[in-house]
């Protein structure tokens, strides 16, 4: 019996899940990595893209996540940058924890210029989710990342990205109307 590739990724989870519970998280990354990857090989057929691109983003970012210290998250980490941005196409519309997680580890990486981007776009998004639901936990969220797409936006020697996050870090810093 020939297995489909929907097994290869169900069986891909299972062993990542397994070298995780067992303590190998260096293992179990490589098979969100993997499993990562079988998600783009999929047809339309066997779903559709923007789900498999999403669920792709969720293998890598745990593998980038596992292999943290690992020599091979270089590697990795363009793969999971290109999946990420595939996601962002769209705008990060349910997607702003992934936009967060991606900005502050791609600031890890150095690549402030990218980070800055995801960051500046998350903050955008819970900002006005904030204002639309009153909410002072998310007015905080938006906030914090503000000011983290003005850190990296500065280290990246853009200035203009800096700036409004600046004053929009400082304008949520206040009290609310």
């Amino acid at each position: 019996m020939q297995s489909t590739p929907m097994d290869r990724i169900g069986i891909y989870q299972a062993l990542a899940r397994c070298h995780e519970k067992l303590g190998d998280v260096k293992s179990a990354g490589q098979w969100r990595r993997k499993a990562g990857s079988a998600y783009l090989t999929l047809s339309d057929d066997a779903m559709a893209k923007d789900e498999r691109q999403y669920l792709s983003l969720v293998e890598y970012r745990n593998a980038v996540q596992d292999l943290a210290g690992d020599p091979s998250l270089k590697e990795i980490a363009g793969e999971y940058k290109s999946v990420l941005a595939e996601n962002w196409k769209g705008g990060p519309e349910g997607l702003t924890h992934e936009g967060l997680f991606g900005g502050v580890f791609l600031m890890g990486l150095g690549d402030h210029a990218a980070a800055a981007r995801y960051l500046f776009d998350s903050a955008e998004a819970i900002s006005e989710q904030a204002t639309e639901a009153r909410d002072p936990a998310l007015r905080e969220a938006a906030r914090r990342a503000y000011e983290l797409a003005h850190e990296a936006a500065m280290k990246s020697g853009n200035m203009q990205v800096a700036q409004v996050a600046k004053v929009r870090a400082t304008d949520l810093a206040q009290p609310a109307p």
